[in-house]
């Protein structure tokens, strides 16, 4: 993947975090393995990353070890990068305790996270999809 599709594909996926979920073109982008999009933030001149964290197993929201090796590797691969947006994204039209699982998922990531390195500023939020690949699963933005 060159350059130019690179910052094109993470700024739609950077911009997931900011949109409603009606505007959501989520279903799109990824496939339901991880991802991650590197690209450069020409303003800021450093590196913003985005993650799909794997999957929890069933409705657990305790960290795998495998999601606590993905936000460490992240973390790694971003080093100078301040700020970590977290958002759990589950399907719209689901029990209320669904949305508060995934909330919670964002919340511990971010909180492993910042375990791992305190200067980090977090941010944690919830997002509805229309994809089924990203239903319960974490999106992680660094910038």
């Amino acid at each position: 993947m060159g350059f130019k599709s690179k910052l094109t594909a993470a700024t739609v996926l950077v911009g997931l975090v900011g949109l409603p979920a009606a505007a959501n073109p989520q279903h799109s982008l990824a496939s339901s393995h991880a991802v991650q999009i590197h690209a450069t933030d020409q303003l800021a001149g450093n590196k913003s990353r985005v993650r799909v964290l794997s999957d929890h197993p069933g409705s657990a929201t305790a960290l795998t070890q495998r999601q606590k090796s993905e936000i460490r590797a992240l973390l790694k691969n971003s080093q100078g990068n301040k700020v970590l947006i977290c958002t759990g994204a589950s399907l719209a039209n689901q029990r209320e305790s669904m949305y508060r699982v995934v909330l919670l998922r964002a919340q511990l990531v971010c909180d492993y996270a910042k375990s791992i390195n305190p200067d980090l500023k977090t941010t944690i939020q919830e997002k509805r999809t229309s994809a089924r690949q990203f239903n319960g699963r974490v999106v992680v933005v660094s910038k």
